[in-house]
């Protein structure tokens, strides 16, 4: 009996170190547990004070809406109208794309924004004069600019309007018209991209004769096409003007400048 009393008490030690050994383990594991949650505890406060950063941080981060512009720009949309054009920007524009061909009466300034190619992106019409030394260049065929006489451009047929096309079906270009001494010219230069034709990369631009009336102001594509009802298919803004005491409308065709009344 004693014999297997010892055998009894050697086999029960070593589960009584296995057992000691899960306890320790267990006061371990305990003890870490609640480190945790002290630390967490600790650290809450700060956390608490970093969420509204966090929140105002992520309001005062820019939206994808570009200021100046409408959401979901594009055919047809208007942007919002920015800032009103300054004697300089206009001289400023003038400059990048005319390089001292037209001169610009800032006395007078007759210039409107919109947009009138119904791209999104907003444009520039001002009333200039040519000089009488830079004709050569103003006629040039080779020049960067358009050169159109509206009275002369006959409008697209709207039965032939697809809205699914982004090309339309135009009619004939008439010739290239020739700018004459003294000539009142109207200047149109498309803008390019969210700051529109204030930007340094807005070059093209139409010189279109016998257009340069009085009164000039933008109107929204809806309102002038209510004005046209059926006969035109407008695209984006108009310049509406007096003209040979008439008022009408500058409106793009999709590929130049037109006349109605």
């Amino acid at each position: 009996m004693r014999q297997n009393h010892r055998r009894n008490g050697r086999i029960d030690r070593p589960r009584s170190r296995a057992a000691l050994l899960c306890v320790a383990l267990s006061l371990a594991s305990a003890l870490s547990a609640c480190a945790g949650r002290r630390s967490s505890t600790e650290e809450s406060p700060a956390n608490a004070q970093a969420t509204p950063q966090a929140a105002s941080s992520q309001e005062s981060q820019p939206s994808f809406v570009t200021p100046g512009v409408q959401p979901e720009a594009g055919p047809n949309s208007s942007p919002a109208p920015s800032a009103p054009p300054q004697a300089s920007e206009v001289r400023d524009a003038l400059a990048r794309t005319y390089k001292g061909a037209v001169a610009f009466d800032e006395r007078e300034a007759r210039t409107v924004v919109g947009d009138f190619n119904g791209d999104g992106s907003e444009d520039l019409a001002v009333v200039v004069r040519a000089p009488n030394d830079r004709l050569a260049d103003l006629n040039d065929e080779l020049s960067n600019w358009i050169v159109a006489d509206p009275l002369k451009v006959q409008p697209p047929d709207p039965r032939n309007f697809d809205p699914h096309q982004g090309v339309q079906k135009l009619a004939p270009a008439p010739a290239r018209p020739r700018v004459e001494p003294g000539d009142a010219l109207v200047v149109i230069i498309h803008g390019f991209k969210e700051t529109g034709w204030r930007n340094p990369e807005a070059m093209q631009t139409y010189l279109l004769k016998n257009v340069a009336g009085t009164e000039l102001k933008r109107e929204g594509r809806a309102d002038a096409q209510a004005d046209a009802q059926k006969r035109l298919r407008l695209l984006g803004d108009v310049v509406r003007e007096r003209l040979n005491d008439e008022s009408g409308f500058l409106y793009w065709t999709g590929a130049s400048y037109g006349w109605f009344h």
